[in-house]
């Protein structure tokens, strides 16, 4: 038999691992997708993110169950996990009021960054399904959980601190999470965003934040 028709041992190994990872990786979407899904039934004023989430769980299962091919792993699941994310965010946000004439409510801007969000997520799912990509590598701690604590000091600073050091902080520390940070280049970027969070929240939005500290 010729070189190339002779099967591999290291090419069927490494075809058994995708499934694997497809079916594990179907398995964890349903799964998530399912729970958001009971807390939107729970929860009045949510009828876009229950088909979301229904939407979801069925490409959970057919991910898993082999239906859905997935040649690009890392835009699938991270655009999966962005629309889950976003579905989450719009859950949270349905007892907030929305947009009174041209008055934009409380749930105005969660609302609609969390459409913009499910949006760009679900375009970096589907070109996951349709073009080939590279393989998900060993998972690294360090970058979400340093996102996760920035997300939790935000919460835990913006009263104390005001709007201006809390997200500044926040954008810092998140920032620490990636191994190409450049000082110079992510205080500027830090400085940038809060300045962008203040003019939005608080001067297009008329959001009543406190921006310094209360001394």
């Amino acid at each position: 038999m010729s070189e190339g028709v002779t099967p591999s041992p290291n090419g069927t190994r490494r075809t058994l691992q995708i499934n694997a990872h497809n079916l594990l990786g179907g398995v964890v979407i349903a799964v998530i997708a399912l729970v958001l899904l009971g807390y939107a039934l729970y929860t009045s004023n949510t009828t876009i993110p229950r088909f979301i989430c229904a939407a979801i769980a069925l490409v959970g299962i057919a991910t898993a169950v082999g239906v859905l091919p997935v040649p690009g792993p890392r835009d699938f699941y991270g655009g999966v996990a962005l629309v889950l994310l976003a579905s989450l965010a719009l859950i949270a946000s349905a007892d907030l009021p929305g947009q009174r004439g041209f008055a934009f409510g409380p749930g105005t801007a969660p609302r609609l960054f969390s459409l913009v969000l499910a949006a760009l997520g679900a375009a970096v799912a589907v070109g996951g399904v349709f073009v080939e990509g590279p393989p998900i590598e060993k998972y690294k701690i360090r970058g979400p959980a340093l996102v996760i604590i920035a997300i939790f000091g935000f919460a835990a600073m913006i009263r104390p601190l005001g709007l201006v050091p809390a997200t500044f902080l926040a954008f810092m520390i998140s920032i620490l999470g990636s191994t190409e940070m450049r000082w110079v280049e992510s205080l500027i970027a830090a400085a940038l965003m809060t300045a962008f969070c203040v003019l939005l929240f608080v001067y297009l939005l008329n959001l009543p934040f406190q921006l310094w500290p209360r001394f």
